[in-house]
């Protein structure tokens, strides 16, 4: 099982105030991982990531694995668009 370490913002209710958590977590349960921008407590922004896993729990990530970030900065192929003679034809 590979586990990897995350540094996550917990939000404390009894204190009412976020602490930064190292937390390790099995990436086989990752369901996905998306870029967001925070805003801490004196109002600045910082940019973390969106973690859902797949028993539902959901963590805003400060910091994760760099496979991670690469997978997210990776090249996708251009998508290819049917001209729409090709879209009439696949539809008949």
């Amino acid at each position: 099982m590979p586990f990897y370490k995350f540094t996550i913002l917990n939000h404390n209710e009894a204190h009412q105030r976020d602490e930064v958590v190292n937390i390790i977590i099995n990436i086989n349960h990752i369901v996905s991982l998306k870029p967001i921008r925070m805003a801490t407590q004196d109002r600045q922004v910082i940019e973390g990531y969106w973690l859902r896993l797949s028993n539902g729990k959901k963590y805003k990530a400060l910091q994760v694995p760099k496979e991670l970030q690469t997978k997210l900065t990776e090249e996708l192929p251009a998508p290819n668009y049917l001209s729409e003679s090709a879209f009439e034809e696949q539809i008949q």
